[in-house]
């Protein structure tokens, strides 16, 4: 008998035979795939043979370089819930920097319901109602539950201009009546900013001091110091001027937080505040 060899039609490579196996199926030395040996011809060059083909129930066929069919990776139960705790933490960190302890309701009679809508740096709060005003007030409130004494500091981006008396700003109130006795400091669409109060309940609300002219944007600026009240405006949030300043009597708790009236019943006013802070002793 004589050895020849042959290329492989599957990868090229050169596969060895002995004359007597012409037509015998093989198997590839190289890429281990099923080949029919050729017959002996006169320019045969003899080497080692090639195996004959027996079926390889483990053979890989990676070689002949077709994919294997990747198995799922399983987690560790340990890693899934470091996840989920990441997750979750995460997800408390966003909501106590964005809402925090605030909550966020209509007072009065506003005619179409507003909304509070808090990001990181920024809150909008839309609101309707007739005015913060008279016997009744009538808006949006986001606020916060506090007692004792608090400064409240905020910078009011925009507002609509709904009405020349639209209003957004800064409140502390006794309760959430829509006569409750409160403070209020504030920036209205086109009339200026005020210093505005109800110091009693049911009792009509008047104008503590008026400062025409400011518009937003604009930081406001309110204290409690028991019963004795401050607002403040800037123009840079550096430099303050006091608008004015008033005693009103609340028991404790109060609510703190963002005012928005549009001074249009049925109509919502949208304003803009950013930097908002909340500091209690």
């Amino acid at each position: 008998m004589s050895e020849f060899k042959f290329a492989c039609p599957v990868c090229g490579q050169h596969v060895l035979c002995d004359s007597s196996q012409g037509g015998t199926v093989m198997q590839c030395p190289t890429c281990f795939q099923k080949i029919v040996a050729p017959h002996a011809s006169t320019n045969a060059k003899f080497i080692l043979t090639g195996q004959k083909y027996v079926e390889r129930k483990a053979a890989s066929p990676a070689g002949a370089g077709v994919g294997i069919r990747p198995q799922p990776r399983k987690i560790n139960p340990v890693v899934w819930g470091a996840v989920i705790a990441a997750v979750l933490v995460a997800g408390a960190l966003f909501y106590f920097a964005t809402m925090g302890g605030w909550q966020s309701r209509d007072i009065g009679e506003v005619g179409v319901a507003g909304s509070f809508q808090p990001a990181a740096g920024t809150f909008v709060v839309s609101g309707g109602g007739a005015d913060i005003w008279n016997q009744a007030d009538a808006f949006r409130y986001a606020y916060q539950t506090l007692t004792g004494d608090v400064t409240l500091t905020v910078r009011v981006v925009s507002i609509q201009n709904t009405d020349p008396w639209a209003k957004a700003g800064l409140m502390i109130r006794e309760s959430l009546n829509a006569d409750a006795a409160n403070v209020m400091a504030l920036v209205s669409s086109s009339s200026g900013a005020l210093l505005q109060q109800r110091d009693h309940p049911a009792n009509t609300a008047t104008v503590v001091q008026m400062v025409p002219n400011l518009s937003a944007p604009r930081w406001l600026r309110l204290t409690r110091r028991g019963n004795f009240f401050t607002a403040y405006s800037s123009a840079d949030g550096k430099t303050w001027a006091t608008i004015g300043t008033t005693t009103v009597p609340m028991n404790n708790p109060v609510l703190a937080g963002l005012a928005v009236t549009s001074h249009k019943s049925g109509t919502l006013c949208q304003a803009k505040f950013e930097g908002v802070s909340l500091e209690t002793p």
